[in-house]
């Protein structure tokens, strides 16, 4: 065999050794690359709406507009987000994942809604599966699900139920906020007085 036969064979060894082990290879993703992509701040929906939820903005892309440095830090008002409900108090909500685990936050009007850049979701443990608002026996009540399940962050609720959130859907009479949530798959259930903290779980 002729040196430059010899050489030629050499050099296909060689880059079926570089091949097999990746090495030079575009297409494979080093170990710190792999973790920076598993903990990528994604939006999934953001939500810009009256407390009662009756009018609602999609406001995702401008959320994903505002994350810098794979965190999130906004103060929703009207001139940022818009005013799809005009003369109401509005929420946010965020709903958001890093390595395929969703979770959400939420802020009133005026208040500070931030995700870190190192902040993990936090997989769900409890569930708001039915919540209504309304006067004490006949009066009349208003299903207020979505937005106890909002107020949901690291698997706890703490607010204070009034017409100032929900809404008076029975003026004039004394109100109850009725909550049925499951919590590690445990259904329960709670009845909150008006303006009485509510604490889950």
């Amino acid at each position: 065999m002729s040196n430059t036969r010899r050489s030629s064979g050499l050099a296909i060894l060689l880059l079926a050794a570089v091949s097999a082990t990746g090495l030079g290879c575009s297409g494979k993703k080093s170990p710190g690359a792999a973790a920076i992509a598993d903990n990528k701040l994604v939006i999934v929906k953001a939500t810009w709406s009256d407390v009662r939820d009756e009018k609602t903005a999609d406001v995702t892309k401008t959320i994903e507009g505002l994350v810098k440095d794979n965190s999130l830090t906004v103060v929703p008002s009207d001139r940022i987000l818009g005013d799809p409900a005009s003369f109401k108090v509005k929420h946010l909500r965020v709903d958001w994942s890093k390595g395929g685990v969703v979770d959400h936050k939420h802020a009133m009007e005026g208040e500070t809604l931030t995700i870190g850049a190192n902040e993990k979701p936090v997989a769900a443990r409890l569930v708001i599966t039915k919540a209504t608002y309304g006067g004490v026996g006949s009066g009349k009540t208003i299903d207020v699900t979505r937005h106890v399940a909002d107020r949901i962050d690291n698997n706890k609720v703490s607010l204070i139920p009034g017409n100032a959130i929900f809404g008076d859907p029975s003026p004039g009479q004394a109100k109850q906020l009725l909550v049925d949530y499951t919590f590690d798959g445990a259904a329960k259930s709670k009845v909150i007085d008006e303006f009485q903290p509510l604490n889950l779980p």
